[in-house]
């Protein structure tokens, strides 16, 4: 079995194995989309390098967009914006000096600003009313890093306020910040695990992540319930009482009593990346419908790589799941993320060099 994968995609990385023909299409470079012209309905926006995750500003003017790097060798990445006023891809300037480092754990120190790779990001507004950005980072450690964003003279810009360093040696992937100063991440798997055991334990359908939850005075605990296969993008409701977690290679998001530390509903989900929750609290997905141990983005040097994809829509109470559109070809693939604003889902994938967008208008 190990030997005829030939990588799994989840949550946008990519760990190649030795490569043995599939007989499935594999996507490869596509000359004529590097125009970025959109298309078939679907609007692109490029200059990007792998835009994973997506989160909309206070005031809904431009998204934050977290370019990751590569999966497992960390290779740095970069944190940037979408104007939506304009479609244009603009930098976001980032304070790394700490001048008020208050917000993390006080034991844990700066990162190296050089190998910053970020990948899930939330942002939430603080009761202080202070807009707070979390991001996962794996540059030279698996870390969550806070930063206060702040707009001046019509300008966004990040200042870094702290960090906390989960136990163990995990391979963590996206966080959902809480209203109460916490935040949830995911953990996927231990980091020094040899992969090919990742594999095999995963495909025995062994629970071998979890999620961790960080509170300033009592640092990191195990959220009751919350074993998973792979566990992967995550979300929390208005008020904080339920936890959704994308269970990528178990095919389902599970919702989570935070009270009762228990899994109160789930809906099956074909390989579901990132998940958020609109201003009505329906939750969207992006849902992967290649093969994930078939399919990979390897030929894709340039441009999107156009593996399938779905955007879902679950309601939060039902846990039912609706379909919102699926795609299968330019200018657009392999979405890890699907962020409702206004009238349009925006997308981002792990691989390639645009943000999407889609009318989902009546």
């Amino acid at each position: 079995m190990i030997k005829k994968i030939i990588l799994l995609l989840f949550s946008g990385v990519i760990a190649s194995c030795a490569p043995e023909p599939s007989g499935l299409s594999q996507p490869k470079t596509e000359l004529g989309l590097l125009t970025c012209e959109s298309m078939n309905g679907v609007s692109v926006y490029c200059g990007y390098r792998n835009p994973e995750d997506l989160v909309l500003v206070p005031g809904g003017d431009a998204l934050i967009v977290s370019e990751m790097g590569g999966f497992l060798v960390d290779s740095p990445g970069r944190l940037s914006m979408l104007n939506l006023g304009s479609g244009e891809r603009q930098r976001i300037l980032i304070d790394w000096t700490g001048a008020d480092v208050t917000w993390g754990d006080e034991s844990c120190g700066a990162p190296d600003v050089a190998a910053f790779s970020p990948h899930g990001i939330d942002l939430i507004t603080r009761s202080d009313g202070l807009h707070q950005l979390l991001v996962v980072n794996h540059g030279k450690r698996e870390a969550v890093e806070f930063f206060e964003l702040d707009q001046r003279e019509g300008r966004w810009s990040l200042a870094w306020r702290g960090c906390a360093l989960p136990p163990g040696d995990p391979y963590v992937n996206d966080v959902a910040a809480l209203k109460d100063g916490g935040f949830y991440v995911t953990h996927m798997f231990n980091k020094s695990m040899p992969f090919e055991n990742v594999i095999e334990r995963f495909t025995n359908g062994e629970n071998i992540g979890w999620v961790w939850e960080w509170q300033r005075d009592s640092g990191f605990d195990k959220l009751a319930g919350s074993d998973l296969v792979i566990p992967n993008g995550i979300a929390v409701n208005g008020d904080n009482s339920k936890i959704y977690i994308n269970d990528y290679l178990g095919n389902r998001t599970v919702r989570i009593d935070r009270r009762a530390g228990e899994i109160d509903g789930s809906v099956a989900v074909q390989q579901p990346d990132n998940v958020t929750v609109d201003d009505e609290g329906y939750l969207w997905i992006a849902s992967h419908t290649h093969d994930a141990l078939e399919q990979s983005c390897d030929a894709v040097t340039q441009g999107p790589c156009l593996l399938p994809y779905a955007v879902v829509k679950v309601d939060p109470a039902s846990m039912k799941l609706e379909v919102v559109f699926e795609e299968n070809g330019p200018p657009m693939g392999y979405s890890t993320v699907a962020l409702k604003v206004g009238d349009q889902v925006f997308m981002g994938s792990a691989h390639g060099d645009r943000v999407a967008s889609r009318s989902i208008a009546n």
